[in-house]
């Protein structure tokens, strides 16, 4: 049996001997159909989404701008998240997902048609308030992996997706080569939004409920009513029991907004690596992102969130401070790699704290507001946000800009001493579930 088939062990109960289950046991129902539809999604999205800053900049904006819009569409999005956690753990999660994914391919279509930053503006704030489904899809998959298995199988949904479009990034980077920048963008942009649109039909037809669902008797305004006045509830239970995580996961959102817009910028301004090459950074990037990921899920259920957290910021330190130092195509890589490296070790890790620290019945909620795991700001590292979140992402990207602006090298540096204060805190305040949550 090939090895990744062979590793999967997971517990049925405590004190009962481990039965081995292969992939294609635990890839099935809805851990498939999110898997597949996040193949055929990455395999657009990542055609332009490494290059959405450079995008902004070609249609009249610059880093300052960068920012703000990014702010602008955290805070949008904070508006609907405890509404999308309420009606998933009420109404449920399934149609949630599906019927909201068809909205936000809506929004593609405006950055395929813009004719200036403010459409990119309009469509990044229209995009932030449809991912109100974010925490019903978190909640879907945390339902759908076993405990015991869940650093594997995020890893897997994380890999196997990465694999497939390893080329997308540097299929963006040809396009602006060969097309410019904004005609490029608009092909890519219209691919994603047929995909996206296609995902959609695909997650309405094939998810699967996994809770009971109550019917919603109390019309709109009631059900706003009672979504936002649960966030009390939530945040009350995320403080008492995910206190010191939820405080290092808001100065990780805050110190990777920092750098996130900035990576090809920088690449492009002050490496002096042009979108093609970029492009090729994330292709290697992408190569090492399928076999790290497989790995360090395997790790993480084997070793524990808590020294998996500590590694994280043990390579990321260093190799923040070691971007800015580059000097061109191969050192930017071997960097970029590391990066890559540190931030699958910190998303797949907080993910598996979250999913086993959260009892199902409230997943929902408390994942609106702490999303379904952190990444250290590296492009492509994972849709973290809830409404804890937002607030300091939205802080971090207001002020990234104006930072990137004085000093390029800024943001960089500040991410690696916000790394380093982490560290401290994960080392004082993480603490593991002594039981699962199924």
């Amino acid at each position: 049996m090939p090895l990744f088939l062979d590793f999967i062990m997971v517990d049925i109960a405590e004190g009962n001997p481990q039965k081995e289950l292969t992939l294609r046991e635990l890839m099935r129902g809805n851990i498939l159909v999110l898997t597949v539809s996040r193949i055929l999604w990455s395999m657009s999205s990542s055609i332009v989404w490494p290059f959405v800053s450079l995008y902004i900049i070609e249609l009249g904006g610059n880093a300052p701008t960068i920012g703000k819009i990014t702010a602008l569409a955290n805070v949008a999005g904070m508006l609907f998240f405890p509404l999308g956690g309420y009606l998933a753990d009420k109404s449920g999660r399934a149609k949630l997902v599906g019927y909201s994914t068809l909205l936000f391919a809506g929004s593609l279509s405006l950055f395929a048609l813009a004719k200036s930053w403010q459409w990119i503006a309009l469509a990044m704030v229209i995009q932030s308030l449809v991912l109100f489904y974010m925490p019903a899809l978190n909640a879907i998959m945390a339902d759908s992996i076993p405990p015991g298995a869940r650093g594997k199988i995020l890893s897997l949904t994380i890999s196997i997706p990465e694999a497939v479009r390893i080329f997308s990034p540097f299929i963006g980077g040809w396009l602006i080569e060969r097309y410019t920048l904004v005609p490029a963008m608009r092909i890519g942009y219209t691919i994603s939004f047929i995909t996206a649109a296609f995902v959609g039909f695909m997650r309405i037809k094939n998810l699967k409920e996994t809770i009971e669902t109550e019917p919603l008797n109390k019309g709109i305004v009631g059900i706003f009513k009672e979504s936002y006045s649960n966030v009390w509830v939530s945040i009350k239970w995320i403080i008492k029991n995910m206190g010191g995580y939820t405080l290092i996961a808001m100065i990780l959102i805050f110190s990777g907004s920092l750098i996130q817009p900035y990576w090809a910028v920088y690449a492009k301004t002050i490496i002096g690596i042009s979108p093609y090459q970029w492009g090729q950074v994330a292709l290697v990037g992408g190569i090492a992102k399928v076999i790290i990921s497989l790995y360090v899920g395997s790790f993480v259920d084997k070793r524990g969130v808590k020294k998996s957290m500590i590694i994280s910021f043990l390579i990321a330190i260093p190799a923040m401070i070691a971007f800015v130092h580059t000097k061109g195509l191969v050192d930017t890589t071997l960097v970029y790699v590391v990066l890559i490296l540190a931030n699958a070790f910190i998303w797949i890790a907080s993910g598996v704290l979250i999913a086993d620290s959260i009892p199902r019945n409230i997943r929902g909620r408390i994942m609106a507001g702490l999303g379904q795991g952190i990444p250290l700001g590296v492009t492509g590292g994972g849709y973290a946000q809830g409404f804890m979140l937002f607030i300091p992402s939205a802080l971090g990207s207001l002020i990234s800009g104006y930072i990137y602006d004085y000093n390029p090298a800024y943001p960089w540096y500040l991410q690696s001493v916000l790394l380093a204060l982490c560290l401290l805190l994960v080392i004082k305040l993480v603490k593991e579930p002594d039981h699962a949550e199924i």
